[in-house]
């Protein structure tokens, strides 16, 4: 999520994995420090995982700290027609930063609109929910948890209703760790949680090819 270190854009793997024509796969994955795989190493990341389980060549643009603002700044620089599928998460900081939802949804909106342009699979993903202790983190207050998950839940129902009328793939990391104690520090996931979101985006993305 926010104030952490991030690197140059990870290119994961050399994957064997085919797309269109028999060449291999190239997934974009655009997020924050949840898709960067802040607080792990490199190859822990759940992208990474995915990226050694499906053979895919993944370009990592997770950025620790970004907003969905950022996130949409960033995609319009990006030259998309290399990529055979987009993954794209966001919202997390906003919400933590308390940024109105409207100016979230817009966001997210414009990215679906930009991505769906390829005429390529967007897969979406939700952010999971947040702890108690990432208070104890300093990623929030203590007494603005409880509200930030209320409007987490609820960003997570409209992100579900885009998929379904913008024919987009979720994938529901905010169910997987609803209930899972492998956070880290009450915002992101430990090696375990990572490895648990590697494996939710695995099953979905290995259907689509």
């Amino acid at each position: 999520m926010a104030f952490c270190r991030s690197g140059s854009p990870v290119i994961a793997g050399c994957g064997t994995g085919t797309g269109t024509g028999g060449v291999a796969m190239h997934l974009l994955c655009l997020g924050d420090s949840l898709t960067y795989g802040y607080d792990v190493p490199p190859e822990k990341g759940w992208v990474n995982l995915l990226s050694d389980s499906l053979k895919w060549e993944v370009d990592n643009r997770g950025l620790c700290g970004d907003t969905t603002w950022g996130m949409l700044t960033r995609l319009r620089r990006l030259a998309l027609s290399g990529y055979d599928a987009f993954f794209l998460m966001g919202g997390s900081n906003d919400i933590l930063e308390d940024i109105p939802v409207r100016e979230i949804q817009a966001n997210i909106t414009a990215m679906i609109r930009l991505l769906q342009k390829q005429h390529k699979p967007v897969y979406l993903g939700i952010p999971p929910c947040t702890r108690q202790e990432s208070a104890d983190y300093g990623w929030q207050a203590r007494e603005d948890v409880d509200r930030h998950n209320d409007i987490l839940s609820d960003y997570r129902i409209w992100l579900l209703q885009q998929c379904q009328t913008e024919d987009l793939h979720p994938i529901d990391f905010y169910t997987v760790l609803q209930k899972s104690p492998h956070y880290a520090d009450g915002v992101h996931p430990d090696e375990t949680g990572y490895r648990l979101l590697a494996d939710a985006a695995i099953s979905v993305m290995k259907l689509g090819y």
